[in-house]
């Protein structure tokens, strides 16, 4: 199968997300929840709250989806390490690991988590019995809704009243803090930094024991 699967990076990048993120927000939850504009971050699918003025939300650089300042920011903090056949082992998407999926064409690598969470399961599934895929840089067909998704919003936080797009996939009940400060993200970047490290670290540890495993060949 030309498609590449990185099954051996098999932990959730949601979850990691979901923790460090946790961390930092959960003395900061608004008290009162009102109807507001609510953009989930594509790549960590943290609520962000559209305010104008603001950027909570901004363009991911290749894809050009929305994504959070906490993602983008998270997204360049890093090396990236290949693994040994050459392949970047973080996701083009969110920079988390996963089980990857690599573009025949450039090679980027997508993880099971923002494949099903933002194109759907099935799309993912679908990418086990093809021989070639190109991805969503090369062929972005499949993200042009969470395209002109992320204009609106752009559009929005730029000063303009919200589209119909806009209200009727981001109106929400908004349950977080829409004002985090620099030192807020600084702090979610360093501890997912910290646990994505912590968790890389684990996989090779666990990849080295298990060689070794298979190395041993009882005495019959």
């Amino acid at each position: 199968m030309v498609v590449y699967v990185a099954n051996h990076y098999n932990l959730c990048s949601d979850t990691m997300v979901r923790k460090a993120n946790t961390k930092v927000r959960k003395a900061r939850v608004k008290k009162d929840k009102e109807s507001s504009l609510v953009f989930n971050c594509t790549s960590c699918a943290q609520p962000q709250l559209l305010v104008q003025g603001k950027r909570n939300i901004l363009c991911h650089p290749q894809l050009q989806v929305g994504v959070c300042r906490e993602c983008l920011i998270f997204a360049h903090a890093d090396v990236i390490p290949l693994d040994e056949e050459g392949y970047e082992i973080y996701c083009r998407w969110c920079s988390e690991l996963g089980n990857l999926v690599c573009c025949d064409e450039c090679k980027s690598p997508f993880c099971e988590e923002c494949i099903s969470r933002n194109i759907g399961p099935e799309y993912y599934d679908s990418l086990m019995d093809i021989d070639e895929w190109k991805c969503f840089i090369c062929e972005p067909a499949a993200i042009e809704s969470l395209r002109e998704l992320a204009k609106a919003a752009l559009d929005h936080q730029n000063y303009n009243d919200p589209s119909d797009l806009l209200l009727e996939k981001c109106s929400a009940i908004f349950n977080g803090d829409a004002d985090l400060n620099d030192s807020d993200r600084e702090e979610i970047v360093k501890e997912r930094l910290r646990l994505r490290r912590n968790n890389l670290n684990e996989t090779f540890k666990k990849e080295k024991s298990t060689d070794c495993d298979s190395a041993l060949i009882p005495l019959l």
